[in-house]
């Protein structure tokens, strides 16, 4: 089997398992919080979802693009410069973006944007958590670009467990104190669960030692040692399309935030009835559209590095050999 098509199955299987952990915890989930209570839940994690696909989501991409090309070059220098550019930079963005979450979620509500004032807490809530999911994407990247998967897989299912536990934990103690703070600690749930995922992409970080090691004594002298501001350009110009692309989804989502429940209202729903009913919706039914995705965003994520290795290498068969295995493996399985 092609080295990309066994990542791609290690993310797959990662993958399913973490939706199968979802599925569980919306059972729990749904029997604490109620319609209501999801529909909360609901109107703080699009708001999320949208700032980790700006913030982060092209970055892993962006990352494993450009290690893999130093190491298909023997660059181990290069490996090392672009993976500690990228962490500062991101650990920078993700301080940014959560102390903005956290100081503008009180004008979120004013504006209207969110229409029931008890999502509050639960947008607050969020705001640690975008901290460190910035570090944890490059790390996610690194190991990629090494078209290494096992990290990723399993600090992702790590994460899911970690957040599903704290989630349906934090719902149930917190019930007694309404369905606002019961909501907030689902939405709190998300810092553990990245913590946990952090944590294992540094256990593997540490594992793989010997290996950088190794590489170092391969490397190729007459590398030219690339500088900061280009490390940033190639960065910024690789994961701005992506996140560009994966914001198109979250952001459906954040405008159904503004006009399903509004639009409820304006039919003669109360607002504690149009919160729940949103949250049948976006809680529950459109959970289900997630699912086919697994295998493509899986083989995208492993076949990035792998066509930025054989290209690097002007190995062009073989950028087209696996292309058109990608192709027809996800061909086959949405059809």
């Amino acid at each position: 089997m092609n080295r990309f098509l066994k990542g791609a199955m290690i993310l797959t299987l990662a993958g399913l398992i973490v939706k199968v952990i979802g599925a569980l915890s919306k059972v729990f989930i749904a029997r604490i919080l109620g319609g209501e209570g999801i529909g909360l839940y609901q109107m703080a994690y699009p708001i999320y979802q949208i700032i980790v696909a700006i913030a982060a989501s092209g970055v892993p991409v962006a990352i494993s693009i450009m290690i893999a090309d130093k190491l298909a070059n023997k660059d181990m220098r290069g490996v090392r410069r672009i993976f500690k550019t990228s962490f500062v930079i991101l650990f920078f963005v993700g301080l940014v973006f959560s102390l903005a979450l956290y100081g503008t979620a009180q004008a979120m509500v004013d504006s209207g944007m969110v229409t029931d004032p008890r999502a509050l807490l639960a947008i607050q809530a969020l705001a640690p958590g975008l901290f460190i999911v910035t570090m944890l994407a490059c790390f996610r990247g690194y190991f990629q670009g090494f078209q290494y998967m096992v990290p990723t897989g399993v600090s992702q299912i790590f994460e899911q467990t970690f957040r599903v536990t704290t989630m349906v934990v934090l719902a149930y103690l917190l019930i007694d104190r309404g369905l606002d703070w019961a909501a907030a600690g689902a939405t709190f749930a998300t810092l553990p669960g990245v913590l946990a995922g952090f944590v294992v992409l540094l256990f593997f970080y540490g594992r793989q030692a010997a290996i950088r090691k190794d590489l170092e004594g391969q490397q190729k002298q007459a590398a030219l040692v690339e500088s900061t501001g280009s490390i940033l350009k190639r960065l910024a110009l690789l994961a701005v399309p992506v996140s560009l692309a994966n914001i198109v989804l979250p952001l459906v989502t954040a405008i159904d935030l503004y006009i399903v429940p509004q639009s409820l209202i304006n039919t003669g729903y109360y607002m504690k009835e149009a919160t729940t009913q949103y949250g049948y919706l976006a809680g529950m039914a459109t959970s289900l559209v997630g699912l086919p995705v697994i295998l493509t965003q899986s083989l995208a994520s492993s076949l990035v590095p792998a066509i930025s290795e054989s290209y690097s290498l002007q190995q062009l068969s073989s950028v087209r050999g696996r292309a058109q295995s990608a192709m027809k493996v996800a061909s086959l399985f949405t059809i």
